[in-house]
């Protein structure tokens, strides 16, 4: 059966290559789709016995005045599978439009196919999205989830690398590129795994098969991202995961996940195994973040130049010289700086305690206002 949406949607492309009005029409006579709307929803006589006897029916002046519902013109059955799923009609004097009705016809079953192919597609494309859902945080490596793998095609011998993978975008935008990711020129094997995971986010389960170390695993991730920063016009980020069997995946799951949050417009591809401080921060509520930031930072953030002069200080690993030259500045204002910051915070920067806990305090105030 033809969908209503379907119909509107062909009687839009079709309507662009004739002059004459359209209608499309269901199995049972029904006008669904029309460039005339006060004809939807009546009844096609000449559809009707079009669809019934398989082939097309040509209506006359005359059959307008003995069929329900018709005006002169052309019915063409549309086959789809060897079966009549619709008909689309042509108003119109029919020597006109018989010479293209053949046409319109192929062109129509062809928008058609199309549609099937992509419903068909989407709807593979979540059934592979819920089955790895499942997998990863629901059902684990459950007797139904190896059955299901069975169906889907999913090699379960294979070991994979979890790669969590985020955009920056826009809801909108997310939304026109669902499903659409076949279109990028990717490098993946038969074996990878690559699904939509939430509004702004790609979850790659990446075969990993031997001599494959880490830096062409390396190179291999960074053409990838930059192919959907091309596509999505927006910055990628990426978290990977330690290599596991299908019932130890979850765990590359987490580490993906931790890695993904430690990522920076710096560090954009971050493996999990890379992490240090970054495993203990990541444990600390945001409240906490936030609290002791404000706690320790909150006399220095309102004077904004104290404050840009601790990043760079921070940022030029502690170097007096180079945290001068980059705020051009003379390194004694640096020093009346940095002991003006010692006295808001009553922190001595030579201590290792108190420059940590001050360290410490510029990254959790990061944390706990920025995503990245």
């Amino acid at each position: 059966m033809l969908r209503t949406s379907l119909a509107k949607k062909i009687i839009r492309e079709v309507k662009n290559f004739i002059e004459e009005d359209l209608i499309m029409v269901d199995t049972s006579g029904i006008i669904i789709a029309s460039t005339d709307p006060d004809r939807l929803g009546n009844f096609h006589e000449g559809a009707y016995l079009a669809a019934a006897d398989k082939q097309m029916r040509v209506i006359s002046k005359q059959d307008e005045t003995t069929l329900s519902g018709v005006k002169a013109g052309i019915t063409l059955p549309l086959f789809h599978q060897q079966k009549v799923v619709g008909v689309i009609g042509i108003t119109g004097t029919p020597e006109k439009v018989l010479p293209y009705g053949e046409l319109i016809k192929k062109m129509t079953e062809l928008l058609i196919q199309e549609n099937h192919y992509q419903d068909q597609f989407e709807w593979e494309a979540r059934s592979l999205e819920t089955f790895v859902f499942d997998w990863l945080l629901k059902d684990g490596p459950s007797a139904s989830i190896q059955k299901r793998a069975e169906v889907l095609g999913v090699n379960m011998e294979v070991s994979r690398q979890v790669i969590l993978i985020e955009f920056q975008s826009e809801e909108a935008l997310m939304k026109t590129k669902r499903w659409r990711f076949s279109e990028l020129d990717m490098e993946l094997k038969k074996e990878d795994i690559l699904v939509q995971w939430g509004q702004n986010r790609m979850i790659l389960l990446l075969a990993i098969y031997k001599g494959l170390g880490r830096e062409p695993l390396l190179t291999l991730l960074r053409n990838f991202q930059s192919q959907l920063q091309s596509y999505i016009g927006a910055p990628v980020f990426m978290g990977i995961g330690k290599a596991g069997n299908f019932s130890s995946l979850k765990e590359s799951y987490l580490e993906a996940e931790r890695a993904l949050n430690a990522s920076s417009m710096d560090e954009p591809i971050t493996f999990e195994e890379d992490l240090r401080l970054e495993m203990i921060l990541q444990a600390i509520p945001v409240e906490v973040k936030k609290e002791f930031a404000q706690r320790l930072l909150s006399p220095v953030i309102s004077e904004k130049e104290l404050f840009e002069t601790i990043q760079i200080y921070f940022t030029h690993h502690l170097s007096l010289k180079e945290t001068a030259k980059a705020m051009h500045i003379h390194i004694n204002t640096l020093h009346y700086r940095l002991r003006k910051v010692e006295m808001l915070t009553g922190l001595e920067l030579k201590k290792p305690h108190d420059l940590t806990t001050l360290y410490l305090a510029c990254i959790l105030l990061d944390d706990s206002t920025n995503n990245h």
